[in-house]
């Protein structure tokens, strides 16, 4: 069963929301967060927004969980655009045999789209783990 989390919160200070964005993105690093909701479902992300005079909300940072279920600070892609690939720091962010739709994982890497070969993969295309397509 999943479980779902939504937190709005006012912060007199950056210094506390920022606290509150770095434990939550924590979590969803460390833990199955990605794995909420149906197949495809993009359910997890964060921010902090510094609000204006005039009641509008201006962006400082934000991390959401992308088609690969690892966690990124970037604006999320379009679900019809094969991402670029970004370097992996670990077993956290490392590359799936599928995405969340159950699709084979492609990236564009210099020039050229890879579908990676196995799973858990941190290596750059080209290098090991990725089949040119």
């Amino acid at each position: 069963m999943p479980h779902v989390v939504l937190i709005h919160a006012t912060f007199a200070n950056k210094a506390d929301a920022d606290h509150i964005y770095d434990q939550a993105k924590s979590v969803a690093v460390n833990s199955s967060v990605s794995r909420i909701g149906q197949p495809g479902e993009r359910t997890s992300h964060c921010g902090v927004f510094t609000e204006q005079a005039d009641g509008t909300l201006l962006k400082d940072r934000q991390w959401h969980i992308d088609r690969f279920g690892i966690v990124r600070e970037h604006e999320p892609e379009p679900d019809d655009v094969i991402p670029d690939w970004i370097q992996p720091l670990g077993g956290q962010n490392a590359y799936p045999l599928t995405d969340v739709f159950g699709n084979p994982t492609r990236v564009r890497h210099n020039g050229a789209i890879w579908e990676v070969s196995v799973g858990s993969n941190v290596w750059e295309p080209g290098a090991y783990g990725w089949v040119q397509v």
